[in-house]
């Protein structure tokens, strides 16, 4: 459902702003945007970006939450787990992880449903991602602690062609977010510039 999601959303932005749209997907959201790509679901982009795409977690789940997981999925798809998103581990920059904790809308929860899909969808992703035909930009901090940056590197390893990886040296989960979060929006303009 959330290749829909997102085929609709940016068909709809393209629509309402006339203009070219640069799909960026991050972290979870950027695993559903490679997926949404492999379906063929955005067939008028023509280029798109991946921060911290969600594809190798380095937080560890454990077996028993994982067999559970998937388990319940089928039995109790909504089932809700504690997702184990450490605030502190999203930024270098206090004032970020300190708006994090205090955001009502964010939650610690992800379905048993959505966790067997997402894990699906990255072994696709990582399986498939040569096939994509369109440039992409991968960023990725290696001091993530929540996403592992060896799935960003084998993505690009995937897709040599089309993607273009830059490791951002101890940069944290949220790049936008993040100490030396100028040289992140300076090397996307740089991208888009180029492709």
């Amino acid at each position: 459902q959330w290749s829909d999601d997102i085929s609709a959303f940016v068909q709809t932005v393209a629509a309402a702003s006339g203009q070219e749209i640069v799909p960026i997907g991050h972290s979870f959201g950027g695993a559903a945007l490679l997926s949404t790509v492999l379906a063929g679901n955005l067939p008028n982009t023509r280029r798109f970006i991946v921060s911290s795409p969600a594809l190798k977690a380095k937080v560890v789940v454990p077996q028993w939450k994982i067999n559970l997981g998937e388990s319940a999925s089928r039995l109790m798809p909504r089932l809700a787990m504690s997702n184990q998103v450490d605030a502190g581990t999203l930024s270098r920059l206090p004032e970020v992880v300190a708006a994090y904790r205090t955001d009502p809308l964010v939650h610690s929860k992800i379905s048993s449903r959505l966790f067997t899909e997402w894990q699906k969808a990255t072994r696709d992703v990582l399986a498939r991602a040569g096939q994509i035909s369109i440039p992409f930009l991968i960023l990725a901090g290696t001091g993530d602690r929540l996403i592992d940056s060896a799935g960003s590197e084998q993505l690009h390893r995937t897709a040599p062609k089309q993607s273009e990886l830059h490791l951002l040296p101890g940069g944290y989960h949220e790049p936008f977010n993040d100490l030396g979060r100028e040289q992140v929006f300076d090397l996307i303009e740089e991208w888009l510039k180029a492709n």
